[in-house]
């Protein structure tokens, strides 16, 4: 795999959770609660845990989080999204072309109109007109839209430093969990895979757009950061992390699923896709495990609530799941 390959795949890991302000499904059931549940019944001999982060928060806000370290210290396994400390292997699959053609550049692409709002965000973000900037419209929205709210998180800040969005993955809630992982010697299973992720079209991103085209994708991207620099979305985006920081996964379900992002079927398809059809391909792999031994299971918090978040499909297969406050 090459840097730039590389370095694509860690930003799409990397901006899942923080790309839930642009998704948009129609409202689930909620789930009320918290961060963590406890996961006992049908036969389990030992409870095992399920935890939703927040990929972008500071590793110290767990130290907020009741009884988080007494059920990780309890369980003989930990299972994640990905093992972002793996390095990453392509085995059979094509490696991801995040690269323009060769020649060509968003001048070939876009009307003068787009092409000014294109430039105007690359200037803030890469320091360049959009002329310098050989992403193609995949691998540009996603650095794009994640530096926007990364940007508005320093804002946030000043208000709560928990709502900045950290810029290391290392200072992260998911990388401190990792490490005490690591020092117990727990074996780290991975609920995703890169074939599926091809399958549905996530490894890449290329189900945000209409078509192959890519002077269509091209203009899509210009209108999606349009969306995103509306205030309303990145108010959106914040009381969401805010609701994080609360600790109240009703309050997350409300600000991920807000009408206001409810518009687009391709956002929609989107949002079922990256949750709902990953949720139930998981779910083979987290009840195999939790029959083995006692796992402590880290996804992202929107994985949880709703008519097919991970917490309703555990209670669906016998399951008794309470949150621990």
């Amino acid at each position: 795999m090459t840097k730039s390959h590389f370095a694509y795949w860690k930003l799409i890991v990397e901006g899942i959770l923080i790309y839930l302000v642009i998704c948009s499904c129609s409202r689930s059931e909620c789930t009320d609660g918290g961060l963590l549940w406890k996961i006992s019944g049908n036969g389990l001999q030992k409870p095992s845990y399920l935890f939703g982060t927040n990929h972008g928060m500071s590793e110290h806000f767990l130290d907020s989080i009741p009884g988080v370290f007494e059920a990780f210290n309890s369980v003989k396994q930990f299972v994640v999204e990905y093992n972002f400390t793996r390095p990453k292997k392509l085995d059979s699959l094509k490696p991801i072309n995040v690269d323009l053609p060769p020649d060509t550049t968003y001048k070939d692409l876009l009307d003068e109109k787009e092409l000014a709002i294109l430039d105007s965000v690359c200037l803030i973000y890469f320091n360049c007109l959009s002329e310098k900037v050989n992403l193609n419209p995949n691998a540009l929205i996603m650095s794009l839209q994640l530096g926007m709210i990364k940007r508005q998180s320093q804002k946030w800040a000043k208000e709560n430093p928990f709502l900045k969005i950290v810029n290391n993955r290392h200072e992260s809630i998911d990388s401190r969990l990792m490490g005490l992982a690591q020092e117990k010697s727990y074996p780290i299973i991975e609920l995703d895979s890169e074939e599926k992720m091809e399958q549905l079209g996530l490894r890449d991103y290329r189900i945000l757009f209409s078509s192959d085209d890519l002077q269509l994708k091209a203009k899509e991207m210009v209108q999606s950061i349009v969306e995103l620099q509306q205030d309303s979305l990145i108010d959106i985006s914040k009381k969401m992390v805010q609701a994080y920081y609360e600790q109240d996964l009703l309050q997350v379900e409300k600000w991920i699923f807000h009408p206001k992002i409810f518009k687009k079927e391709k956002s929609e398809l989107f949002y079922y896709t990256l949750f709902v059809k990953r949720n139930i391909f998981w779910m083979d792999k987290i009840l195999f495990s939790i029959r083995k031994n006692p796992v402590f299971i880290m996804v992202g918090a929107g994985h949880l609530p709703g008519k097919n978040g991970l917490i309703n499909l555990l209670k669906d297969e016998g399951y008794i799941v309470k949150p621990i406050k």
